[in-house]
């Protein structure tokens, strides 16, 4: 999850121990830290269960490891984290496997199924005393090492990954369990003390000024601050519109993206050089307004691989901006529905299965359900690798945890939405479920979805179940563009699960996470046979080496 300010991070290990959990200072080297976790406990799994790779292999590692733009290990003071640099160095997963606070760390590091913030509680509880069993037996009680115990943490939250690598959320869960990172440094001066008294003034003159040209405006007071403190806690950068207008601008002219019911699109590059995709929600727009907010609040509780990611936003003098990742290949509907369509069996299959990827991790997020409500063609963007992401959450919904339903307005894309959602405005998880099964025969077939017009949603599913129930020949619901490129019983086994998927009745729906598997299991078997076939380049190779053996006999 990419961060604002990380460019700019510079941290000492040694000083972790002055702040108030035991971790780094900044988000940033937090999220590091998670992502360098899972990668050592990768590295357990193939070692002779040492934690921490060798001096060699660190070094490598270190040259490789670039978890945010600019930054290295070194960033972070992770750089001398290394078998034998240190006592807690040292460690083998058998030496936190042996203590107590190892099962217990486990124990409690395994109920994220509860509120937040008593799993978060718990679970970090757990680590910290798992670190200190680790510090206790390597390096002493009496002996007090900012370094070692900062490196006995690292070690805690890399066996407690060990055991738990069946879940791929988990570094994602530790992350969000952190509180908003405060450094107390032990050395602060006086001069500090008089900088920070120096700000606090200043912001406070800045306030009441503020505060005096919006008197009459007290509600946008009190969401803005509430905006701007989410996108504090979530590390969001908060652009100025200065920063928005140079980047929209940056080549002498405003390339437009797409245009939506909220706002338009533009193509932007920061001063780094990274492109972005700027979202410029509709002035004086009450539902754009509620969509800045539902994005806003939403994606900064959000995290997957398949999910566009929001790198910051701006709201100044009236204007609202969301700042995302730029995905090079656009959304899928310019690519599926366009009469040239070069997408290939494999490529949709594998959209499908993280489409739905994602879906799953949505619907079993760890505060609820998030319903997105508007999963459509043009909501799924492509990278340049052609990897799925799902965008615009402006109309998603967290549900609670103990909500299977709620009721609310009818939000969405006629087409696309439940028939159940729309007749009785009751909103579940399933409501996902039937977009996505609309998707997923517009996948199959190449076929359009018109906008207003319930009749042609209608006979793209009804063609569907005629075909799955053997009514009418496969052929009939097959993508020509595909030139017949596609395996008969995967399409059947995908058109089956489709179909369940847009049943009128919620409860006749799969869940997601009988979908996903599904899919999994269709692109893996793609994925087998791929590898089983040898590729024209390899026949090829093969036949030169042969002749020129012969020749040269």
């Amino acid at each position: 999850m990419p961060f604002g300010e990380c460019g700019s991070v510079k941290e000492d290990i040694t000083n972790w121990g002055s702040t108030s959990d035991g971790f780094p200072a900044t988000f940033c080297c937090r999220n590091s830290l998670t992502l360098l976790s899972d990668a050592l406990a990768s590295q357990v799994r193939n070692s002779t269960g040492q934690i921490f790779p060798s001096q060699q292999q660190w070094q490598s590692c270190n040259k490789s490891f670039h978890p945010q733009q600019g930054m290295s290990l070194s960033s972070c003071g992770f750089d001398s984290i290394y078998f034998g640099s240190s006592r807690c160095s040292n460690l083998y997963l058998l030496d936190a496997q042996n203590l107590q606070q190892f099962t217990d760390a486990l124990e409690t590091c395994s109920h994220f199924d509860r509120s937040l913030e008593e799993s978060c509680l718990d679970c970090t509880s757990a680590i910290l005393s798992l670190r200190d069993g680790l510090y206790d037996k390597m390096v002493g009680k009496d002996n007090y090492n900012d370094t070692e115990r900062a490196i006995c943490g690292v070690a805690a939250l890399v066996s407690v990954a060990f055991e738990q690598q069946d879940d791929p959320f988990l570094a994602d869960k530790f992350l969000r369990c952190f509180p908003p990172p405060a450094v107390y440094n032990k050395k602060s001066s006086m001069k500090k003390l008089v900088l920070a008294v120096l700000v606090v003034a200043i912001l406070a003159l800045l306030i009441i000024v503020f505060l005096v040209k919006c008197v009459s405006k007290k509600k946008p007071i009190k969401k803005h601050a509430q905006l701007k403190q989410i996108a504090t806690w979530s590390g969001l950068y908060w652009f100025t519109k200065t920063e928005i207008e140079n980047a929209m601008n940056f080549e002498n002219e405003k390339i437009n993206l797409g245009r939506g019911s909220a706002g338009e699109v533009y193509r932007g590059v920061l001063p780094s050089g990274q492109v972005v995709a700027i979202k410029h929600l509709i002035k004086s727009n009450t539902s754009s307004s509620d969509s800045f907010t539902r994005e806003l609040a939403g994606l900064s509780r959000l995290r997957h691989p398949n999910l566009v990611c929001l790198f910051g936003c701006c709201m100044e003098d009236g204007e609202r901006y969301l700042v995302y990742e730029f995905c090079a290949n656009g959304n899928l509907a310019q690519h599926l529905l366009r009469r040239d369509s070069h997408l290939t069996w494999e490529a949709r299959v594998r959209i499908l299965r993280e489409c739905s990827f994602a879906l799953k991790y949505l619907h079993h997020h760890i505060e609820g359900c998030v319903v997105h409500r508007d999963i459509k063609l043009t909501n799924i963007l492509l990278t340049e690798k052609y990897e799925a992401k799902l965008s615009d959450f402006g109309l998603s919904r967290m549900m609670g945890m103990e909500e299977s339903k709620v009721f609310t307005d009818v939000r969405g894309t006629i087409g696309y939405m439940d028939p159940e959602y729309m007749s009785n405005a009751k909103l579940t998880c399933a409501s996902d479920v039937y977009s996505f099964g609309i998707v997923a025969l517009q996948i199959l077939s190449g076929q359009k979805v018109i906008e207003l017009d319930l009749d042609a949603r209608d006979q793209l599913t009804r063609k569907a179940r005629d075909v799955s129930m053997g009514k009418r020949p496969l052929s009939d619901f097959v993508d020509s563009r595909l030139k017949g490129q596609v395996d008969k019983t995967d399409f059947g086994t995908i058109l089956q699960i489709a179909v369940l998927c847009v049943a009128k009745s919620s409860t006749g729906r799969p869940s997601i996470e009988v979908v996903f598997d599904e899919l999994d299991k269709v692109y893996r078997d793609i994925e087998a046979r791929k590898k089983a076939t040898p590729t024209p380049s390899t026949t090829t190779t093969t036949t030169t080496t042969s002749t020129s053996t012969s020749s040269s006999n």
